[in-house]
């Protein structure tokens, strides 16, 4: 029930599937079924549900528990900074062969790669939205939303399919992963608040909702297929059907009834934030080892250090480590 979720301090369900989306977020970028193309592209479609799951639900907490928005914007540039000042010694040697136009760019547009790219596409989609509510309501900005997302995957993904079809020549202007081509473009941030604000429980829908994740997944397929292997598109970041997808899968994971308490979801939910924003650390040090030898090996190091640092920060003289997630 809407009140019985909003009185909880965690939602388990979600917590869960932000633990396991964060390490199939290391999936891409180790690629463990890289040896075969076949589960290799399946996986891949799998992992399209990653980040727009994450946008999903730190949008759904934020409308649920009516939180500030100076505070959640503080937040994810806290750890933005801080983030970015850890991978500062492994960007270094990159930074200083860059022209300073490259270097703001990279930081305040592209979010700085090491998947910090998702907090700063948070603060940029946010922004988009409360601005785009001051002159209209939240199911237009969800439309404007959709069309801005449609534009992406013409402008990236749809562009070899165009030019195919037309001979007219697209390219990737501002590029994919940021606040404006994705956060903000696949929905999750007023497609979480719709979900918070909505929020009914009955049993028929989720047995349509079930129905319609399969339909969406159906298409995912269908369009990942034939702009992949048909239309040989290399961009792989923007796919349209992603959006009901990602809307259909927290529908039924938010409502799953998980028997741990609010106390282990929340720790799952710092391990969650910890692995997705640590792990680039590993996958540098591990960078060689190759398919599931380099998966199994940044997850694993990932894990240690996401439980030494929540272990330490309930120290005295620790406590500052709190900020890092």
């Amino acid at each position: 029930m809407k009140t019985e979720i909003a009185d909880r301090k965690a939602n388990p369900s979600i917590d869960i599937a932000k633990l396991i989306m964060a390490i199939l977020t290391i999936g891409i970028h180790t690629e463990p079924f890289g040896f075969n193309m076949w589960l290799d592209y399946g996986f891949g479609l799998i992992t399209r549900f990653c980040a727009p799951f994450f946008f999903v639900a730190s949008s759904y907490f934020f409308w649920i528990k009516d939180r500030k928005m100076a505070l959640y914007i503080k937040r994810m540039l806290s750890l933005y900074i801080i983030w970015s000042l850890i991978y500062f010694p492994f960007d270094f040697l990159i930074l200083k062969e860059m022209p300073v136009r490259k270097i703001l760019e990279r930081y305040f547009w592209e979010g700085n790669g090491h998947s910090l790219w998702y907090l700063w596409g948070s603060v940029v989609g946010f922004l988009i939205v409360f601005l785009l509510m001051k002159v209209i309501d939240s199911r237009k900005v969800f439309l404007v939303s959709v069309g801005v997302l449609l534009l992406g995957c013409v402008k990236s993904t749809w562009a070899p399919m165009i030019y195919s079809l037309t001979k007219f020549e697209i390219h990737d202007f501002l590029g994919s992963r940021n606040g404006l081509s994705y956060a903000f473009p696949y929905g999750v941030m007023v497609m979480g608040m719709l979900i918070a604000k909505n929020f009914v429980y009955e049993d028929s829908k989720k047995r349509k909702e079930l129905v319609m994740l399969a339909v969406s997944v159906a298409c995912l397929i269908m369009e990942g297929s034939l702009l992949v292997f048909y239309f040989q598109t290399t961009s792989r970041i923007l796919w349209f059907s992603v959006l009901p997808c990602t809307y259909y899968f927290f529908m039924l994971v938010k409502d799953i009834d998980v028997p741990i308490t609010d106390k282990v979801s929340l720790f799952l939910r710092k391990m969650s934030t910890l692995i997705y924003l640590g792990h680039g650390l590993f996958l540098i040090m591990f960078r060689g080892l190759g398919t599931w030898k380099y998966f199994i090996a940044v997850v694993a190091a990932s894990s240690c250090l996401t439980v030494g640092i929540i272990s330490l920060s309930k120290m005295k003289y620790f406590s500052w480590m709190k900020y890092l997630y």
